[in-house]
């Protein structure tokens, strides 16, 4: 074992976890000596059609038809075209989240589900029944308004119970769901909306953070508007956070939740639908124009979630999960996906630090939370605000797993968890949007190490390739994260992708038949732990917050005295996070100076939302251009970042690289006025 690597933890009883008991019934069942998490992980990404059949029985899916196979053998090593999972089998995802764990029959009065707000301690705790009551109203209401499978049913709404009820009465009859939270601008949700064409829109009228209440309403009137004009939206139903505040009529020309599910029945039922049948619409961060729609299947999701949650993480009946999130994130899915193992969901809807550091931590003693889902910034904040053992709450000691993603959690901040949190599973996950789920994560099957993903994830065969598309991981050098071999989350396609090039350019380019994720990563032979390096394109990733490059420039396309602008994330080694650098270049005749640079956050966090201003905003006179006329941010990113790199050959002013190297010496970089000057 490197002498480099500390071990901060490892399970009391491994043999107890439900990881174990999958590893010996594989042991059983295919007559294998699988003895380690290795050997499973193995197996999982070699045996592909045993593995997932066997995830299929053991998580207990539940299904009308169920499946004799898993994958044809012809396509167990086609990453694309995607290839076509448990082609048999007919299923429905509502129905897994309200039965899996639970049975049909089963109407306990116990909470499955919590929903906890900012702003006037609002809890709600509702039992399976009383939610399948809610999901069956919902279904109905959509049914009676002519909303049809794979019509789109899209949300602006805040990670609260209606929205998950949204989310199962549209997956119960077979339509698309897609969400944006109510922080983003009207610009952003129509660049997303449009494309996808909702038949209705669900919408909250206000939402509470930091302790603001801040309207939605006008907002959610104006997308639909424009949504009714260009994409043939049919209603707008809006979402009371607030009783009382707005009329329960079609005045206004929108529904109330209230009216729209008027005089339905309860009876719930459940669409029997394909593996590959759309579920959810993504949504990528832009880098290189509109973002891209992602259309994820319910059995990929369902799957995925299954096999994170109950092998992964160790969630079952006894378990109760908080994974903080807003709906704009993949996260989300994991956090209404507690009850696929049993666990009782915490859904919070506000600000994490708000009214102090430690409102979470509150909610988590509370609830006598055991798994606790968050990012290395929140971490990182909680750090900052001087929090130690002594600070928690009595009753965090249910808590088993802290799992964090969003960005990279650095040795350090491991340090401080264990010192402060004590004996607890610190998974440290990655994966994305892109897979509904994660690449790497975490097992109780192996010990945690400072600085380190504990594993790769079962069924997903990631590797670290060179530049060369040779494989290196055996070396412990750094490369590239791929991924050679198939899963049941790859997404179905991009939506609007009719010939599939978006979707063949985004993954399949730089090795072709091979999924390149982006990520630069190295992998320790030893333990086979996996340390992110960052990222190998363009996408920006503060505090965890990922957006593209091509949202920020939409955003500036008002100031026509503005030629040109740059966005970049700059990390460098002494940096705990990313931040963002926008350069902006002046049209002849017009200076750049305080007011327009206020000119320009008001847009961007109008249009977008206040974490995609960026941190740091200065004039330039030249921009790296390609003799495409492409600007060409990865060579600036890296370089503001204390890297050295050597110009590509196609571009066609390489001198103005230099000037960028300041940057990379200067915390918060120099001034406007001393950054215009070349």
């Amino acid at each position: 074992m490197p002498q480099n690597l500390t071990k901060l933890w490892k399970h009391a009883d491994i043999e107890a976890t439900a990881i174990e008991s999958f590893r010996r019934l594989a042991n059983e069942r295919h007559h294998l000596s699988l003895n380690d998490y290795h050997d499973l992980w193995r197996w999982s990404t070699e045996s592909l059609n045993d593995f997932w059949m066997l995830v299929w029985e053991f998580t207990k899916v539940q299904a009308s038809i169920h499946p004799t196979y898993a994958i044809k053998v012809s396509e167990e090593k086609r990453l694309t075209p995607t290839p076509i999972w448990f082609s048999e089998a007919r299923l429905n995802f509502a129905q897994n989240i309200l039965e899996s764990a639970y049975g049909p029959s089963d109407q306990t009065n116990t909470s499955v589900l919590t929903g906890i707000r900012e702003g006037e301690g609002e809890v709600e705790d509702v039992s399976l029944s009383h939610l399948r009551c809610r999901v069956a109203r919902l279904s109905n209401a959509l049914t009676r308004a002519g909303v049809r499978k794979l019509d789109r049913v899209a949300c602006i709404g805040s990670n609260s119970i209606d929205t998950f009820t949204i989310f199962l009465a549209a997956a119960s009859i077979g339509t698309i769901f897609t969400c944006c939270s109510p922080e983003m601008g009207e610009k952003g949700i129509l660049d997303r909306f449009l494309q996808v064409e909702p038949k209705v829109l669900f919408a909250d009228d206000w939402v509470v953070y930091n302790g603001r209440r801040i309207p939605c309403l006008e907002k959610a009137k104006k997308v639909a508007s424009h949504l009714k004009q260009k994409a043939g939206l049919q209603d707008l139903i809006v979402v009371p956070r607030f009783e009382g505040r707005i009329p329960d009529s079609q005045e206004e020309g929108f529904h109330t939740l209230k009216s729209f599910t008027a005089g339905v029945p309860e009876d719930l039922q459940y669409a029997q639908l394909e593996f590959s049948h759309p579920l959810v619409v993504v949504y990528s961060s832009g880098t290189t124009g509109q973002p891209k729609c992602m259309v994820h299947s319910l059995g990929g999701v369902l799957l995925k979630q299954k096999v994170e949650q109950i092998l992964c993480a160790d969630m079952n009946k006894s378990s109760v999960y908080l994974q903080y999130t807003t709906t704009n994130w993949i996260m989300y899915l994991y956090s209404v996906s507690g009850l696929l193992s049993g666990a009782r969901s915490i859904l919070y809807d506000g600000s994490p630090m708000k009214p102090s550091p430690l409102i979470l931590l509150q909610i988590l003693s509370n609830q006598r939370a055991t798994h606790f889902g968050t990012s290395a910034h929140y971490l990182s904040l909680l750090e900052q605000a001087g929090i130690t053992k002594q600070d928690l709450p009595a009753g965090l000691n249910s808590l088993k797993v802290i799992t964090s993603t969003g960005s990279v959690l650095t040795e350090s901040q491991y340090y401080w968890v264990y010192k402060t949190f004590g004996a607890v599973q610190l998974s440290s996950i990655a994966g994305g949007t892109d897979i509904a789920g994660a690449f790497v994560g975490g097992t109780p099957s192996l010990p945690v190490y400072a600085g380190w993903c504990q594993a790769r994830t079962l069924g997903m065969k990631v590797q670290v390739y060179s530049d060369a598309g040779e494989p290196i991981e055996a070396t412990g050098e750094p490369g590239e994260l791929v991924c050679t071999a198939p899963f049941p989350s790859q997404p179905v396609f991009f939506w609007g992708d009719k010939d599939g090039k978006r979707y063949q350019s985004a993954y399949f380019e730089r090795f072709p038949g091979i999924w390149h994720q982006g990520d630069y990563i190295r992998m320790e032979p030893a333990t086979q732990g996996i340390q992110f390096l960052g990222r190998s394109d363009g996408v920006l990733n503060p505090s965890g917050v990922r957006f593209g490059s091509a949202e920020i420039y939409n955003a500036l396309n008002i100031f026509t005295e503005i030629e040109d602008s740059l966005c970049v994330g700059q990390r460098r080694p002494s940096d705990r996070d990313e931040q963002v650098l926008l350069f902006v270049k002046m049209k002849e005749g017009h200076a750049f100076d305080h007011k327009l640079k206020k000119a320009i956050e008001a847009r961007i966090r109008q249009d977008l939302s206040p974490r995609h201003v960026p941190k740091f905003i200065y004039e330039t006179q030249d921009i790296p251009m390609t003799v495409n006329g492409k600007k060409t941010e990865l060579p600036v990113r890296k370089i503001v970042s204390g890297q050295k790199i050597t110009p590509s050959s196609t571009i066609v002013n390489p001198g103005c690289l230099k000037w960028y190297e300041q940057f990379a010496r200067v915390d918060g970089g120099p001034s406007p006025k001393a950054a215009s000057k070349l």
